[in-house]
């Protein structure tokens, strides 16, 4: 099982990463907008929460969550850079996220589902996260060679994601990504 390694956290805001994947373009296209609560599930360092933080703007929150204490702090550290007074940061495990129920307009999983342990108990968890009227967007590695991203044998191919996503949502469409990805929006 691939696990992002966090020695590698400067590689996540290398701004050779906006040559193929534009989060503003991205979030945009996915519907976030002013006013929203909005999770950034496996945040990082930051490259789709503070576009995501812009976007909701003054009046919206963002949840930037992940797994590691190490890249909780180094988004605190830019957090403060910034002055992001509508993100908050949660340490979280896998399948549980230390949230209530039904508090997210969005969630935004990028490069996130092929690190799942268990892909359903994660999707689960996601799921009881969102409003009755929410989404989630889903963007992960195409499993196609390319130049950044996991191991091509551990990625999870567009045709699987999707067939997941359908067991647990009523609408599941194709959805905006970056070049060498796929992306997947479903719904309640």
């Amino acid at each position: 099982m691939h696990k992002f390694n966090p020695e590698h956290a400067h590689n996540l805001n290398n701004p050779r990463r906006l040559e193929y994947e534009q989060p503003d373009t991205i979030l945009k296209a996915a519907g976030v907008a002013g006013g929203m609560v909005v999770i950034d599930v496996g945040c990082g360092t930051g490259f789709y929460t503070f576009p995501l933080s812009a976007l909701v703007g003054e009046k919206g929150l963002v949840y930037a969550v992940d797994l590691s204490g190490d890249m909780i702090t180094l988004l605190e550290k830019e957090m403060e850079k910034r002055k992001a007074k509508n993100v908050k940061p949660v340490l979280s495990k896998e399948a549980s996220i230390p949230l209530e129920d039904k508090i997210a307009d969005i969630i935004i999983n990028v490069n996130m589902l092929h690190e799942a342990y268990d892909r359903d108990a994660f999707i689960k968890e996601l799921k009881r996260l969102m409003k009755d009227n929410g989404r989630l967007v889903m963007i992960d590695h195409k499993k196609e060679p390319s130049p950044t991203g996991p191991p091509l044998e551990e990625r999870i191919s567009y045709d699987e994601a999707f067939a997941l996503l359908k067991k647990y949502f009523d609408v599941v469409v194709k959805g905006p990504s970056g070049d060498h990805q796929y992306g997947i929006i479903a719904m309640k």
